[in-house]
């Protein structure tokens, strides 16, 4: 079970990152300023704090195991990302980007299914 979960930790690791890197480094990329557009200009503090959230998601699913500094940060941080694509559900869904939706239900299953593994299946020593 420990290798799933570290398999699973660092595919959903990856994959935030990415979201990090296009999200908040490469926003003036076209599809980003439109879809910020989309959401106006207040929600641009928004979506900053949301890039920042999920860096520290992405290195929280796999400093603390592999450092074995604080491993029980990386629960907290499987928690964070899923309460983070519950959100990305709902404004992917409100401003309809149905094929986000879908990737966000993947990775909101991901960060569940770590956060109980690492709970109680199979927790670092």
């Amino acid at each position: 079970m420990n290798i799933a979960l570290w398999i699973v930790q660092v595919i959903l690791a990856i994959k935030l990152l990415t979201a990090v890197f296009s999200h908040g480094v490469r926003q003036s990329k076209p599809e980003m300023q439109q879809a910020i557009e989309k959401m106006g200009a207040t929600h641009r503090f928004w979506h900053n704090l949301v890039a920042v959230l999920v860096l520290i998601a992405a290195l929280g699913l796999i400093l603390p195991g592999l450092l074995g500094f604080q491993p029980a940060l990386t629960v907290w941080a499987a928690i964070l990302s899923a309460v983070l694509m519950l959100v990305s559900i709902f404004f992917h869904t409100r401003y309809r980007d149905t094929p986000m939706v879908f990737v966000s239900i993947v990775l909101f299953i991901f960060a569940a299914f770590i956060a109980y593994g690492r709970y109680a299946l199979a927790p670092f020593q």
